[in-house]
């Protein structure tokens, strides 16, 4: 059976005032409904990122779904698995017939190597104005910790490449705050002592946005609940070289970070080799 698009303008009076007033109609068939495949093939200069492409005729929009929670869109995309393990590409197609779907595993077979940008003791702090955070560095183990309302940060500067991954992770841990906030920041503004960072966040526990006001300790690119980056598990790429700083934020208002605070611990911005 054969499937039509149809279009009728009739007029809406029985008789028409305006001269050459004549109906229109025209027909248009759908084409064939889709078969959705594509290719993945591992770069060989680095098995950790593998480029994907659509091989269905006809597409017009391609959406991709991967299993560790990145999505991606067009025809053809790299994409990068910074750990090793078994990993589901799902594509949909639409095509001028329709729609479909179709999903490959695909297997890393090691984690890629990266190295650590940043130095356990060049943490810098940051006075943000106002009522200072307790901040403490104890052999790279950094603890924000106050009893009323407080603001502050540290910060570290790392040159980034262009088109590079790059991963930004810690280990963050709590008893619960109430009206709280600890912060991860990868921007190339520069930070100003006595005034506010106000650079783009990329990661946060935020109790206002419903992580860190029950007992919590894991790495923040995964539990965190705001920020540009939740959902990307610490994973970023720069358009050009530049000059970015890590910036990490804490304080309270109208609360505290809770007893004993928040440790960070294990903090790494980590630059795919």
């Amino acid at each position: 059976m054969k499937r039509y698009i149809g279009t009728l303008a009739v007029a809406a009076m029985l008789s028409c005032t305006i001269p050459a007033c004549t109906p229109e109609s025209s027909t248009k068939e759908l084409g064939p409904l889709p078969t959705a495949s594509f290719t993945a093939t591992p770069l060989t200069t680095n098995p950790n990122r593998v480029v994907v492409s659509s091989t269905t005729k006809g597409g017009f929009i391609w959406n991709w779904t991967i299993s560790d929670g990145t999505t991606a869109k067009g025809e053809f995309d790299t994409l990068h698995f910074s750990k090793a393990g078994e990993y589901t590409v799902q594509l949909t197609v639409f095509t001028n017939g329709g729609y479909a779907t179709t999903a490959q595993k695909i297997t890393i077979a090691n984690d890629a190597p990266t190295k650590d940008l940043l130095n356990t003791t060049d943490w810098t702090i940051l006075n943000t104005g106002g009522t200072q955070t307790t901040i403490t560095n104890t052999n790279g183990t950094i603890n924000f910790s106050n009893t009323g309302n407080t603001n502050g940060a540290i910060y570290q500067m790392v040159m980034v490449k262009a088109h590079t991954p790059y991963t930004v992770a810690a280990n963050i841990k709590g008893a619960g705050a109430t009206n709280s906030w600890l912060e991860v920041y990868c921007d190339t503004i520069a930070p100003v002592q006595g005034k506010d960072y106000g650079g783009t966040k990329y990661i946060a526990m935020n109790t206002w946005s419903g992580c860190g006001s029950i007992p919590f300790d894991g790495n923040i690119a995964e539990i965190g609940c705001d920020g540009g980056g939740k959902g990307k598990n610490g994973y970023m790429e720069f358009s050009k070289a530049d000059t970015v700083w890590v910036v990490i934020k804490g304080g309270s208002s109208g609360g505290t970070l809770g007893t004993g605070g928040m440790t960070l611990s294990n903090i790494q911005f980590l630059e795919e080799q």
